[in-house]
């Protein structure tokens, strides 16, 4: 980490966000402490991550993950809403791997696409750098058979990037709960 403000994340949690796994924001060494002291104390997580605090300004969040299905291989799926996936209830899933073509014809199939063009005043989002990385996770989890599950959640996909602010993965022998 280069500089402040900062986030701190419980680590070994699937919802980071839910029960207070994420302090948002620290602006200082001595916010950042206190926030370490708070995660500690309350969750007691085996770690904690320091990061850059990502511009989240102008952005659209978005889920990117693959399963690996035992018939079909991997599976992949895209979707709005980040951490508010489970309420959007906006994904549409493709075998992996998928070009950036498809992976641009999947984003624009979302009930909701219209946000990540823009709307209502709104910078539209690079849907290129997002496709590209939809499809780039594809190909990891094709490639990587050892990979049972892989998620982005979320992607913050903006008007000049799109980057995963958090990500799981899980290999084949470990219980699907465990985190990195």
């Amino acid at each position: 980490v280069t500089g402040f403000p900062v986030v701190l994340k419980a680590l070994g949690r699937v919802h980071k966000s839910d029960g207070g796994g994420v302090m948002l924001g620290l602006r200082d060494a001595d916010e950042a402490r206190a926030a370490y002291a708070r995660l500690r104390a309350d969750l007691a997580p085996p770690a904690v991550s320091v990061e850059q605090h990502a511009d989240t300004d102008g952005g659209v969040e978005v889920i990117v993950g693959c399963v690996r299905d035992p018939r079909f291989g991997p599976v992949l799926m895209v979707g709005l809403g980040g951490v508010l996936t489970e309420v959007l209830t906006d994904t549409v899933l493709a075998l992996a791997p998928v070009t950036p073509e498809r992976a641009r014809e999947l984003l624009l199939s979302l009930r909701g696409a219209a946000v990540l063009d823009g709307v209502r005043g709104r910078t539209p989002v690079d849907l290129d750098a997002l496709a590209g990385l939809v499809a780039r996770v594809s190909a990891v989890a094709a490639a990587h058979p050892e990979i049972v599950e892989l998620e982005l959640n979320p992607v913050l996909a903006g008007p000049s990037a799109a980057v995963a602010l958090d990500a799981r993965v899980v290999l084949d022998g470990q219980p699907s709960t465990s985190r990195r």
